[in-house]
């Protein structure tokens, strides 16, 4: 293995920018568009709702100096799987590896595949002879096969889109800006916010599970560590530089889409952004941000189909799946092609579900669940930097900062996702366990799947590289 940590098998095909861009695109998808209303129904004002972003965007940075630091202990692909089938026990790195392929990258997929074709094929002008989410299947297909068949025509198509994404951002922005003297923003509460201190702070914790969605791909340059020029150093850079720039990005949009109009417009809502474009700029700002959107979304299938594959041909390195997905077998493209499949077949799922009336669920019970599995996985990841067995096997000497960022970002997300479980309400009964209910799920059907696939080589999964 190289000095840097990249793996000989694999070409360096990411460097700095390219790692960056791929933080950026993992990061800017559903959630920054359409999170706001919900959190605003929540926390009762605008500006709780900003200070939710803010509190969500200050733990993602914390996650990226945690994230960073097991970087440079580990400087190869696999991300929560390798980290905590090395540092843990093999078993909980495969949890966390069937965590990434059904909730993580195959539900995320899948959703922000469904919600581009909503912004850029809405109902009013799709054709007739076209079926409801055939857009989604093909943008999944097109991402895979992109991928898939070419690592390096992937990565440029990754960057074009992100460029593309900004560009058409900063115009949204700048259209903004011509109108910030003229606007009359909006800054009252909506009035039925929470009124005692605990309220407040269980509404806030509430709303950060689903907010962290928005921040959850700060840590993708870590699933393709072992493709990069220098990981140990481009990875940690690349985490800070993206979820740094993007928290920025997220402060001023949602500033923008809470101010925008009266609260009684946008509580509850999911299309937030294009309803605040409305108010602002008419038809045509509204078109340029449904634009935006769909771009960001289009940026957020592909940057997905790029890292979770890596997860997956790790784990077939170390013998918990079949060997024909491993790395040096070809295995990157196959696990592209694996990821493609199932990503479709939720889609197709789903309709199925939902057009014989079995299924019913919002966009925000959907956030909710891959909020809270995504944020348990993550956070106990970052916490095996404090096991003295792993502090003693890779020599860890991390700076105070280091240790506090990490702290922070473990303590914080447990603790949002506790006082989800044992506060949330709706229509003034207990919801809260609910919550647990998809994540409970994913882990039991991992466990069944730990018997069949990660018992295969358990001598080889714990052997360090």
């Amino acid at each position: 293995m190289p000095a840097d940590g990249t793996d000989s098998c694999s070409a360096a095909t990411y460097d700095g920018p390219s790692l960056t861009m791929l933080v950026v695109a993992s990061m800017v998808g559903a959630g920054v568009f359409t999170t706001s209303g919900f959190t605003l129904g929540t926390v009762g004002s605008p500006l709780m709702v900003m200070v939710c972003w803010i509190i969500a965007g200050g733990i993602a940075m914390c996650g990226a100096v945690a994230y960073g630091q097991l970087a440079r202990l580990m400087p190869l692909s696999g991300g929560e799987y390798l980290y905590l089938s090395r540092n843990v026990h093999p078993m909980a790195g495969f949890l966390a590896g069937w965590i990434s392929l059904t909730a993580g990258f195959s539900g995320a997929i899948a959703t922000a595949a469904v919600a581009f074709e909503q912004y850029a094929v809405p109902v009013a002008i799709r054709p007739s002879w076209l079926p409801q989410d055939a857009c989604a299947v093909i943008v999944v297909v097109i991402c895979g096969l992109t991928h898939g068949l070419k690592a390096l025509a992937g990565k440029r198509f990754q960057n074009a889109v992100v460029c593309l994404k900004l560009v058409a951002l900063a115009t949204f922005l700048g259209i903004v800006s011509l109108k910030m003297f003229s606007h009359p923003w909006q800054f009252a509460a909506t009035g039925d916010g929470p009124e005692r201190p605990w309220d407040m702070i269980t509404a806030i914790a509430t709303s950060l599970v689903w907010i962290s969605l928005s921040y959850a791909g700060f840590n993708a340059a870590v699933y393709v560590a072992s493709e990069s020029r220098q990981a140990s150093r481009s990875v940690p850079k690349a985490l800070l530089l993206g979820t740094a720039g993007v928290t920025l990005l997220y402060l001023v949009l949602n500033l923008i889409f809470v101010t925008s109009t009266t609260p009684d417009r946008l509580v509850w809502q999911e299309a937030v952004a294009a309803i605040a474009a409305q108010a602002i700029g008419g038809d045509g700002l509204e078109l340029l941000i449904r634009s935006a959107v769909a771009l960001g979304l289009l940026s957020s299938v592909s940057a997905m189909i790029m890292s979770g594959p890596r997860v997956y041909s790790k784990m077939a390195d170390d013998g918990v799946f079949p060997k024909t997905l491993s790395v040096t077998r070809g295995g990157i493209a196959k696990s592209v092609a694996l990821q493609t499949g199932i990503a479709v077949a939720l889609i197709v799922l789903q309709r199925i579900l939902v057009d014989v009336g079995v299924l019913r669920s919002s966009l925000l019970g959907f956030l909710i669940y891959l909020g809270t599995t995504l944020s348990l996985s993550s956070a106990s990841c970052v916490a095996t930097l404090f096991l003295p067995s792993v502090r003693r096997q890779h020599a860890v000497r991390p700076t105070a900062f280091q240790n506090c960022a990490s702290l922070i970002y473990v303590l914080a997300t447990f603790g949002s996702v506790i006082l989800l479980v044992c506060t949330h309400e709706k229509d003034g009964q207990h919801v809260g366990w609910w919550h647990l209910t998809g994540a409970a799920a994913t882990l039991i059907t991992g466990l069944v799947a730990w018997q069949f696939y990660g018992r295969i080589d358990q001598s080889q999964n714990a052997r360090p590289d």
